[in-house]
């Protein structure tokens, strides 16, 4: 069986580093984000199998990670875990209203809980999470109608992420209603960015 991954997004960096090291102990391949935006461009750049979210961070913060995971059909079905200093109702009942499939307070949940409650959700879920099929091609400039393309989509050097000065790959996505159709996305095979 393939090592499951494990996206942590915490901006403590301490506890990100406790959960990570716990989770790498139970065999886990543990990735991290500091804030929320940072761990979309991650999930749109490695698959993961669960994500541990922190709910108030700097730049995004969790609701908002819940509604663009929601709205993104690539991270749509992967599963959630809240893990919150906030014990407001209202907070956790819209993540679970967003998808969270469970929470847990972090001053009341050890890390050996955390990765049972993890192996929990993931033994429940079994392969019914299985991530979408998508398809990564590699786009090159000057060929058929590349050159067009690039003045219409205006991208601002060729087919090349501006951040991280990589080629862009261009990502199909099975449209779940339409058998045999695709949405195409140019994305940095590094940052995970979207163009």
């Amino acid at each position: 069986m393939a090592q499951e991954h494990i996206l942590v997004v915490e901006d403590t960096e301490l506890l990100r580093r406790i959960y990570q090291d716990r989770l790498a102990q139970e065999g886990y391949t543990v990735h991290t984000a500091s804030d929320g935006l940072e761990a979309i461009q991650q999930m749109r750049a490695v698959p993961v199998d669960l994500v541990l979210l922190d709910l108030i961070m700097p730049r995004m913060g969790g609701l908002e990670v819940l509604e663009t995971m929601k709205a993104d059909p690539r991270l749509a079905d992967i599963p959630v875990v809240i893990l919150t200093n906030l014990g407001e109702e209202s907070s956790v009942e819209r993540a679970v209203e967003l998808g969270a499939v469970d929470y847990l307070i972090k001053n009341q949940a050890k890390p050996a809980e955390v990765a049972a409650k993890i192996r929990l959700v993931l033994d429940n879920l079994g392969g019914a999470t299985a991530q979408t099929v998508s398809y990564k091609l590699a786009v090159r400039d000057r060929q058929a109608d590349a050159d067009r393309f690039v003045a219409d989509a205006r991208l601002p050097r060729r087919f090349w992420c501006p951040a991280c000065e990589v080629e862009l790959v261009v990502e199909l996505i099975p449209q779940p209603d339409r058998p045999g159709w695709y949405d195409a996305h140019l994305i940095c095979p590094m940052c995970g960015r979207e163009f």
